[in-house]
């Protein structure tokens, strides 16, 4: 006797993690990535400095991309990836005559590599999410000119890669001592609304 096969249908909520960014010179990179990798679906918040730690903060936001001076401040976040915006702002002359708080904090430490933005995630984001950014941002860096091709920096793409090529963005060792001697000194600083 032929019977009919049966199915089960099992629901799966399918979470789709909500991503703040600045949208800046130094992260057109890391926006390209989520945007274009392919194994990472989100929500791309683009913002200031700010309003990514309002989102953040509210739970509107469940990874973001903040200003580091401000990770102390900000209650049940993670430092996630390998990634940051970074750089030795001695070696940058052009970071050290920024008036940016964010920047000018550094000066005080001369050579000392800094991380000027760090990844976060909130306290429910799975390691499977973590992994999927950091496999976008992986991509993003590896396509850094086809990035700034696509981003507001088109018009003249030799000289924003020049621009990007000034940054780095490994969170190491280095990055991660000379941040807690930043933050231990206890410099407060306040993210300009607009970066640039």
């Amino acid at each position: 006797m032929f019977r009919e096969p049966t199915f089960t249908i099992v629901w799966m909520m399918v979470t789709v993690p909500r991503i703040a960014v600045v949208s800046c010179l130094s992260t057109t990179p890391f926006i390209y990535g989520i945007q274009h990798e392919g194994n990472l679906r989100a929500e791309l918040l683009l913002s200031d400095p700010s309003e990514i730690l309002r989102l953040f903060s509210d739970r509107r936001a469940d990874l973001a991309l903040i200003p580091a001076s401000a990770y102390p401040t900000l209650n049940g976040a993670r430092i996630v990836t390998e990634y940051c915006v970074g750089g030795v702002p001695g070696s940058l002359p052009e970071l050290l005559a920024s008036d940016d708080p964010l920047v000018a904090g550094w000066k005080p430490y001369g050579k000392l590599p800094c991380a000027f933005a760090l990844w976060v995630a909130a306290p429910e984001v799975d390691p499977e999410t973590v992994e999927a950014l950091q496999h976008a941002l992986t991509y993003g860096l590896e396509h850094g000119y086809e990035a700034i091709l696509e981003s507001p920096y088109g018009d003249d793409p030799g000289r924003a890669y020049e621009g990007l090529s000034r940054f780095d963005y490994i969170f190491d060792n280095q990055k991660d001592k000379a941040l807690k001697k930043f933050w231990d000194s206890g410099q407060k600083v306040a993210p300009r609304s607009n970066p640039g």
